[in-house]
């Protein structure tokens, strides 16, 4: 089954949304449908720089491509070891979705960029997932799952790198991106088999006592 990914960003500087645009190759090289949606800062700019000469801005996010995705990659520029207030405020509106178990189990990895290697990286990715905690969501963590995730900084948390000086993606930072959303995709077609509930389902035809019972006769068909 072709798995549905959005990659939803903000992005102050350009960075991140060329790190947006390279997962978005990967993931579609994997067979992915992917939505690519970046967030405005007040004011109404998405920042300077963009993904590429030859590629448009992307559009807001709303709930309903978060609804719509199987597996989401959710990106930041590193503030004061936090992620952006853009983003921030725009996760904060997900509750008529994440109190009906619409974002449960659906894998979500976080990338991020800061300007110095030591510059709050891990702590962004780590205060992003607080929010996909509640959310019930899957963490896909990087680790070290390729080589060249090492090469770029070594962060087993997220996709993270150090702006590049020239201002445009390194040959290695590419490839990371590229693999993150080749990753999230082939992470999201292991979820998304014919016939298995999802949370959403179970939640909204069970009674509370009946969902474990209704889910592990899910399990034990698809076994």
């Amino acid at each position: 089954m072709q798995p549905r990914i959005a990659i939803i960003y903000f992005s102050s500087s350009g960075v991140i949304a060329q790190i947006a645009a390279y997962l978005a190759e990967g993931a579609t090289a994997r067979g992915a449908e992917v939505r690519v949606r970046a967030l405005e800062a007040p004011g109404g700019s998405t920042g300077p720089g963009s993904p590429a000469p030859d590629r448009a801005p992307a559009a807001p996010p709303t709930l309903a491509d978060l609804d719509w995705a199987d597996g989401l990659l959710i990106g930041t520029p590193t503030w004061f070891g936090n992620i952006a207030a853009p983003l921030k405020a725009f996760l904060d509106t997900t509750s008529p979705l994440a109190l009906h178990g619409r974002l449960a189990d659906k894998p979500v990895t976080g990338f991020t960029s800061a300007s110095l290697p030591n510059g709050g990286q891990e702590a962004a990715l780590l205060a992003l997932y607080h929010t996909m905690f509640h959310w019930g969501s899957l963490i896909v963590p990087t680790g070290y799952t390729h080589p060249v995730l090492r090469r770029i900084g070594g962060n087993p948390y997220g996709l993270s790198l150090t702006a590049p000086d020239a201002g445009r993606l390194t040959d290695d930072q590419i490839e990371a991106a590229r693999f993150v959303g080749d990753r999230i995709a082939r992470t999201a077609e292991r979820y998304v088999p014919a016939g298995l509930p999802s949370a959403h389902d179970l939640w909204t035809s069970q009674a509370p006592g009946d969902a474990a019972g209704a889910l592990a006769a899910a399990d034990s068909r698809h076994a």
